[in-house]
């Protein structure tokens, strides 16, 4: 046979390519922090700032008959969180926007919308630098007992019932490698491992959620990652003051012929209380 028509011969007959209508997402963490921290909203008030007041830990002592009492200092402390604006802006022409697979300005929207979303848990997490309180060795890897201690410490310092952690995927992984070496019966009686320690993005070890988020902080000169463990919501040491939520709103350029995409959001975040009972830093191997 002779003479076949095909695709190398006939190119001006054939699409050069094909773009499929499924995008991979971006490497975006979802919100993983904030849902977990003590959260203010400011939305209807005339500022931008709160107050975080703090009561002393004040003792009572024995008392003798007949003798006057003298005052006890009683001295509040407070911490100031102030919100302002987190965002990004992308342009978009006309011709993209006619001529693309994606169908219009809401796709880009959303995109925007999970990078305000990581700025904020990155913003939250730096915040663990506070904690007073640490476990963990520099260069060494998250271990069971370095899980535990830290659950002594929120005890320990008073903290309330309900309490979560959020780690690097690094810590999380040596956790869990740890873990499942265990030879302690609250796994051993487990075969195969603990059903926890094959879950991803959140676990829960000794009755503690723990959370994954890559927005955990590096430190001591890119040797380690900082996670920590936390009572969850108002008993939280961490504070994030929300006062506008996430928007987008389209700003149209004529002369351009396209569209600007502004995403922002209006926030503040804080370590309103840095005590053994607000919150325990977990810093540990980077890698």
């Amino acid at each position: 046979m002779a003479n076949e028509v095909t695709t190398t011969i006939a190119t001006e007959l054939v699409a050069t390519e094909i773009i499929e209508r499924i995008i991979y997402d971006a490497a975006y963490d979802f919100g993983t922090i904030a849902p977990l921290v003590r959260t203010v909203n400011i939305e209807n008030e005339q500022t931008n700032t709160v107050e975080f007041s703090k009561w002393p830990l004040i003792t009572a002592t024995d008392l003798t008959e007949g003798t006057d009492l003298a005052n006890s200092a009683l001295n509040p402390t407070s911490v100031t969180c102030a919100a302002d604006e987190a965002g990004l802006m992308i342009t978009l022409t006309d011709m993209l926007v006619n001529s693309d697979i994606i169908g219009g300005l809401q796709p880009y929207a959303e995109l925007l919308g999970r990078a305000v979303g990581t700025k904020r848990d990155l913003d939250l997490a730096a915040e663990f630098a506070d904690f007073t309180t640490s476990v963990g060795s520099t260069g060494v890897n998250l271990t069971e007992l370095n899980f535990l201690e830290a659950i002594y410490n929120l005890e320990n310092g008073v903290a309330a019932m309900d309490i979560a952690a959020v780690l690097h995927p690094i810590q999380a992984h040596d956790l869990r490698s740890d873990i499942v070496t265990s030879a302690g019966a609250i796994w051993g009686a487990k075969a195969g491992g603990p059903e926890s320690v094959v879950r991803r993005r959140m676990a829960v070890y000794y009755d503690v959620p723990t959370f994954s988020s890559t927005q955990c902080a590096s430190v001591a000169a890119d040797a380690d990652r900082q996670g920590a463990m936390f009572p969850v919501g108002e008993a939280c040491g961490i504070v994030y003051v929300q006062k506008r939520p996430v928007y987008v709103e389209p700003d149209r350029k004529p002369s351009l012929r396209g569209t600007a995409l502004v995403c922002v959001e209006v926030y503040g975040d804080e370590c309103a209380n840095t005590a053994a009972n607000g919150g325990v830093k977990i810093v540990t191997d980077h890698e």
